[in-house]
């Protein structure tokens, strides 16, 4: 075999080699897409709200991306607005007191990379990028940039949360390193930022992070009243 065919099978080789890699990496750390998962988390809905969890006209339309320690739901409240409501379950988050979640404003979220991830709603105006096999240690803490604003913040006996805009949003872990980021930034199809109400909720053992999205601003936080939050 002379040298330039052995070049070629070492390329071939370490391309296979990558490609079997970035498979296997989704299987372990990928979420699995699933349309019957969220029926499962109807019970943090009030009963008074959940015949408006439709898809006009009048069709219940809910989806997930499920992976063995959370799971990502979509819901969609049609009353007066179409509001997108996502209800992210993180269960190794069960023990986090939410005293000790903080809420930091004007942290630089620009060129934040990293080395394998995935993307949820990679092809809507509000994309999540996941890294790959994050964990948080019971220690999640929120971070806004600066071009989002908290307009109020409320508070329940095992709830708290804020209303405002979002341009970028990340999590991170207990050494402040971003493990999950949420773009929402104006784009040539979306011209303003996403008005937001949002909440961090403990029940059943378990680590709820709720988002209410809408196109008009919220003036209150009432919009939670849909939600069973006891």
């Amino acid at each position: 075999m002379n040298k330039i065919a052995k070049i070629i099978i070492a390329i071939i080789i370490c391309y296979l080699s990558y490609f079997v890699y970035g498979i296997v990496k989704i299987a372990i750390y990928g979420h699995s897409s699933d349309w019957e998962t969220c029926k499962q988390y109807m019970w943090i809905f009030k009963d008074s709200a959940i015949n408006s969890l439709v898809n006009p006209p009048q069709k219940f339309l809910c989806y997930s991306a499920v992976k063995k320690r959370d799971v990502h739901n979509v819901f969609h409240y049609f009353h007066h607005d179409i509001y997108t409501v996502i209800i992210w379950e993180f269960k190794d988050l069960g023990n986090t007191d939410l005293n000790k979640v903080a809420v930091n404003s004007n942290v630089n979220l620009s060129n934040i990379k990293f080395h394998s991830g995935e993307i949820l709603h990679s092809d809507s105006s509000t994309p999540i990028t996941i890294n790959y096999g994050f964990a948080f240690h019971n220690a999640l803490n929120i971070n806004l940039d600066s071009y989002s604003k908290i307009d109020g913040t409320f508070e329940g006996a095992n709830y708290k949360g804020f209303y405002g805009k979002i341009n970028k949003m990340s999590f991170s872990d207990d050494q402040g390193k971003h493990q999950i980021i949420f773009d929402y930034t104006p784009k040539p199809y979306k011209t303003s930022f996403s008005p937001t109400v949002f909440l961090l909720y403990k029940r059943r053992q378990s680590f709820y992070v709720i988002i209410i999205n809408s196109k008009h601003p919220f003036k209150d936080a009432s919009i939670i009243n849909i939600l069973n939050l006891q």
